[in-house]
């Protein structure tokens, strides 16, 4: 087993969640990121494409044969037991590939990025949870922005994660990252919570 101190990442979506996982790779700091590796599995030669092609049939693949997310997304945003099928599929093979990782390190601390941490109960098997935190006001403008949405569709998306207390909750450390936040001070306050893992 590691012995690395495992750090577990999260915040809602639009959060800052990748801009501070790029803070710590570019000091050196391992990132283990559950959305890339959920990416991976979903892949041609991934772990999960032929179950979830078995499950949800050849419609869902684009042009070049590869899983097409936005009629993923479409398919599973309004259809629970949906969602929840693609979910039983591909949580437990992230997971998996994560502990893996984790295994194979020999970093005295590592950053575990998972966006649904509180909701999957994760956050207990890490050594510390850091909070990427901002308003749910900051968020829904950041995603209408990011991915030209509306207001409405915004709304629903933010209503299906776990709520900002839920989240607030489970942290150990903290980064508030509202839209007045620069890269530089976010940048400062990595490198104190580096130079404090690296301690611990």
């Amino acid at each position: 087993m590691s012995k690395s101190i495992k750090i577990g990442l999260t915040g809602g979506i639009a959060s800052g969640k990748s801009t501070v996982s790029d803070c710590f790779k570019k000091i050196g700091t391992q990132i283990i990121d559950a959305d890339v590796i959920s990416h991976e599995v979903a892949e041609p030669n991934g772990s999960a494409f032929n179950e979830i092609l078995s499950s949800f049939g050849s419609d869902i693949l684009d042009e070049n044969g590869l899983i097409d997310r936005k009629k993923m997304r479409a398919i599973i945003f309004d259809d629970s037991a949906k969602k929840k099928t693609l979910e039983e599929i591909i949580h437990p093979k992230v997971k998996d590939q994560m502990f893996m990782l984790i295994n194979q390190s020999n970093d005295h601390y590592l950053i575990v990025s998972v966006p649904l941490l509180a909701e999957t109960g994760m956050n207990q098997i890490m050594d510390r949870t850091l909070l990427i935190d901002c308003s749910e006001n900051t968020q829904i403008k950041r995603l209408m922005d990011r991915d030209k949405i509306t207001l409405n569709e915004a709304k629903s998306i933010l209503a299906n994660q776990a709520s900002r207390s839920d989240r607030q909750k489970i942290a150990d450390d903290l980064i508030v990252n509202e839209k007045n936040v620069t890269l530089k001070e976010l940048e400062k306050k990595v490198l104190k919570l580096h130079e404090y893992y690296s301690k611990q």
